[in-house]
């Protein structure tokens, strides 16, 4: 059954499917060793109706082909009893070709080692901390995106994902990930090294001291932040009021040495694909230039709101960025460190959470090594700190970007993927816990 037809048959105007047929598993680990592993065959249909510009969405799961029949009536249904949508202006009229994205599949990650992959990390880490935590992540997709605007395209995609968090004593932790498409640029040795070496480094944590200090950010760290500038960025956002971005396209909202990309095309980007939920043609978008923000991101109907073309970011409802990408600078990490005077290396954060979107004003939580530095050298360790700061100011506030670039996803405190140097912000505001 053509589930497109069958829903114009049954009253819908615009259709667009999506149906990922999805092989995954997961590897979690703790005190050292593996507590669960979990393996999952699942498909889904992201399903998007609109009947007189009233319009309706659902995901279903292993339905059957006549469970989801009546699925998508029942959507339809849902459609013509709802009020007409004014941001909602119809679909990408297709067909598209779409150039290929390279490495995006790789048909070894079926075969590749979890177990090794996890005792490679875990032995790593094991180098310079007592025991360690987290999870590795496996998937292999098949993805259709179909409308009734003449969209019919398929792609494959792989993933391999490790974060790993190593600990000594309390306080002393580091952490680490690694992200690739394909198995040649997967590294769980090196993340777990990296996060023993950071839970190493964080021996004898002290309570830190409220101030503010020039703070060089690892990309854990700034990925964080950057990810919101990412979904500031998405003209949903800017319209329902949760962004400082609101107004701004053309203005400096950030140090000129600040260029910002979204990459849908990126080359074993972890977030990277052909097309959009629309079928749209994936693009590389300048989001800031030279420290001015350069456009929002579009699907097609919020590009005929602002008059402006789409960026390939549907989300048909909510746009979403892709591959987040801060250009690199030119100094080494070494050398950005050394020339702080008197600040701190803060190398991850969670917890952000924003007092007010409009204005940018958010508050987060440095966790994991938290270094003092004294005349461009790590002199000792913190913990017990929170930034208290304005996004809008940190963007202008940052003084200078490493050049060499990171990927970085966990959880949902960085996602999607966000592709960062270290950076230098200068004269951030530095609190305690009210805790």
């Amino acid at each position: 059954m053509n589930l497109v037809s069958f829903a114009t048959k049954n009253g819908a105007d615009d259709v667009a499917i999506e149906t990922i047929k999805q092989k995954s598993s997961q590897i979690k680990f703790a005190n050292g060793s593996v507590s669960v592993g979990q393996n999952w065959l699942v498909t889904r249909h992201n399903v998007f109706v609109s009947v007189k510009n009233a319009t309706a969405s659902s995901t279903f799961r292993g339905l059957t082909e006549e469970q989801l029949a009546d699925a998508v009536k029942s959507l339809i249904l849902a459609a013509k009893k709802s009020k007409p949508s004014n941001e909602y202006s119809g679909l990408a009229k297709g067909p598209f070709k779409y150039k290929k994205v390279n490495a995006i599949y790789d048909k070894n990650v079926d075969a590749y080692d979890s177990a090794d992959a996890v005792k490679t990390s875990l032995d790593a880490a094991g180098e310079n901390s007592k025991t360690s935590a987290g999870f590795f992540y496996k998937e292999l997709s098949e993805r259709c995106v179909e409308t009734s605007c003449g969209i019919d395209a398929e792609e494959k995609i792989t993933k391999l994902q490790l974060s790993i968090r190593a600990f000594n004593e309390q306080n002393e932790s580091g952490h680490a990930v690694s992200c690739s498409c394909m198995v040649k640029g997967f590294d769980p040795e090196n993340a777990g090294r990296r996060a023993g070496e950071t839970a190493k480094m964080a021996k004898n944590p002290v309570n830190g001291t409220p101030g503010k200090y020039n703070v060089v950010f690892a990309p854990m760290a700034i990925g964080n932040l950057l990810s919101r500038v990412g979904e500031f960025s998405t003209t949903f956002n800017i319209d329902s009021g949760f962004s400082c971005f609101g107004g701004k396209v053309g203005k400096q909202i950030a140090n000129k040495i600040v260029n910002i990309t979204d990459n849908g095309r990126l080359q074993n980007g972890f977030n990277s694909s052909h097309f959009d939920d629309e079928g749209v043609p994936t693009k590389i978008t300048n989001v800031i230039k030279n420290g001015v923000l350069k456009t929002y991101l579009h699907n097609t109907s919020s590009a005929k709101k602002h008059r402006t073309k789409t960026t390939a970011n549907a989300g048909i409802i909510a746009q979403r960025y892709n591959n987040l990408i801060l250009e690199p600078g030119k100094i080494t990490m070494e050398k950005l460190l050394a020339g702080v005077d008197n600040g701190l290396y803060v190398t991850n954060v969670w917890y952000t959470r924003f007092q007010s979107y409009y204005t940018g004003v958010f508050s987060t939580i440095p966790r994991d090594g938290i270094f003092v530095i004294k005349n461009g050298s790590i002199v000792g360790s913190v913990n017990n700190i929170r930034i208290t700061e304005n996004l809008m100011d940190m963007l202008k506030n940052i003084s200078n970007i490493s050049n060499i670039t990171e990927c970085v996803q966990w959880w949902e405190e960085i996602s999607p993927p966000v592709y960062t140097p270290y950076v230098l912000i200068k004269d951030v505001n530095v609190t305690l816990p009210t805790m």
